[in-house]
């Protein structure tokens, strides 16, 4: 019985390396896609944990400058945590188009988490109401 080599039926080398290098790069695909979509939670999540305390921080400031004309009582900065995690914020105001009874407010809260820093930012008018 002789054997021809070419009627060999398992796998060459070439073929065996090139079947590991497309699994190899699918895997690092799949891997990449984990961490991106693990990354953009992570930014959702802490986005929906700051959201009403940045919004409740707005209707504060609106209220403060419509009784009083400033924020004079109201910190302007800070930090607070939330779930073992830490934001910073800032809190500013600026009357619109030379009108002294029309008020920009501005926050701006904003976390550092690796390649995507979590920044929110709202920005709503308030009218200081006289009181006669």
């Amino acid at each position: 019985m002789i054997s021809r080599i070419g009627n060999n039926p398992g796998f060459t080398l070439i073929e065996a390396m090139a079947a590991t290098a497309v699994l190899s790069l699918g895997i690092v695909l799949i891997y990449e896609a984990f961490f991106i979509s693990l990354d953009a939670f992570n930014y959702y999540d802490d986005y929906m944990k700051t959201v009403s305390w940045v919004d409740n921080k707005i209707w504060q400031a609106e209220d403060n400058i419509a009784r009083t004309g400033s924020l004079r009582e109201m910190d302007r900065g800070g930090s607070f945590t939330i779930d073992n995690s830490g934001f910073n914020w800032k809190l500013s105001y600026d009357p619109v188009g030379g009108m002294d009874k029309l008020y920009k407010v501005n926050v701006i809260l904003w976390a550092d988490r690796g390649k995507r820093p979590v920044t929110i930012s709202r920005t709503a008018y308030a009218v200081y109401k006289e009181m006669e």
